[in-house]
């Protein structure tokens, strides 16, 4: 027996439509399974809370739903399959699972082999990807405000207009293992889990999640147009020559801004503050992979 947590609002409704040829999917592979519907925020992390302590959890959903049932999941016996149907999918490419191929995401649960996978925290927070402060950040703050007419990619240029409008780097000081490595204006960074955020965007190429570290991405001063212009090549993953771009690895970061700025964590806001510790949890996730 498997539990299928279904997001319905996961992916502007692809989840809905995934469904069916989800559950059909699951039959066929000699899965079965109990339907788990989440009704809000929050809802599939107590949803999931409420299953036995070994149980196996598939997610039809996005990132958003996945890092709410990972909260249930970590350090425990539970295991974490995913069924890609979000926006974004990170996670699951950071563990090789594609994001248009259910097929293939419901043979890698059939299949049973379950990987020990890293997380994070940040000031004392969860996360299983990625968190963000700075110019990132901020354009998530800002998709809050897109008229509602506006969706799509539309929406993220409009946000990402409305976030150069108000640019700014801001003076940051960024210690890993406890060395400082970053004194300066910043434009953003990045600390990852797996190497890509937002369905497109590759700031860490190179990240692992079982390598028990993080790697951090740093962004110096980099004004509008050199912001601008670095973007198609973070979506390409080919940023890190770039001169103002200071990428390195460890265990603990320390991020201390001179004023409070907000993070997106899996692409959700945390509150503003100034001081953000992270922290790496070596293998403490079981995942189908």
């Amino acid at each position: 027996m498997v539990y299928l947590l279904f997001n319905p609002a996961a992916g502007r409704g692809r989840a809905r439509s995934a469904l069916g040829a989800a559950r059909h999917l699951l039959g066929d592979a000699g899965l079965d399974h109990t339907l788990l519907c989440t009704e809000s925020p929050g809802h599939a992390t107590r949803l999931v809370e409420a299953l036995p302590g070994d149980a196996r959890v598939l997610v039809l959903g996005g990132d958003g739903t996945v890092h709410e049932a990972a909260l249930a999941c970590l350090g425990s016996e539970r295991t974490l399959g995913l069924l890609p149907a979000g926006s974004g999918d990170d996670f699951a490419f950071a563990l090789g699972i594609g994001r248009y191929d259910l097929a293939a995401a419901v043979a890698t649960v059939r299949r049973g082999r379950v990987r020990m996978v890293d997380s994070g925290l940040v000031n004392g927070v969860p996360f299983i990807n990625a968190v963000g402060v700075g110019f990132d950040a901020d354009i998530t703050l800002q998709m809050q405000h897109v008229p509602q007419l506006i969706k799509g990619r539309a929406a993220y240029l409009w946000a990402l207009l409305a976030t150069l409008a108000r640019h700014r780097c801001l003076p940051l000081t960024v210690d890993i293992d406890g060395r400082r490595v970053f004194s300066g204006p910043s434009l953003l960074v990045s600390t990852h889990n797996g190497p890509r955020v937002g369905g497109s965007f590759y700031f860490a190429p190179e990240a692992s999640v079982e390598d028990g570290l993080f790697d951090v991405i740093i962004a110096g001063s980099i004004g509008r147009l050199g912001a601008l212009a670095i973007l198609p090549q973070v979506m390409k993953g080919r940023h890190l020559g770039h001169p103002q771009v200071f990428p390195f690895r460890g265990r603990r970061v320390k991020l201390r801004w001179g004023i409070p700025r907000p993070a997106h964590l899996e692409g959700e806001l945390m509150a503003a503050t100034s001081e953000f510790d992270l922290e790496i949890r070596p293998r403490s996730l079981r995942v189908f992979a």
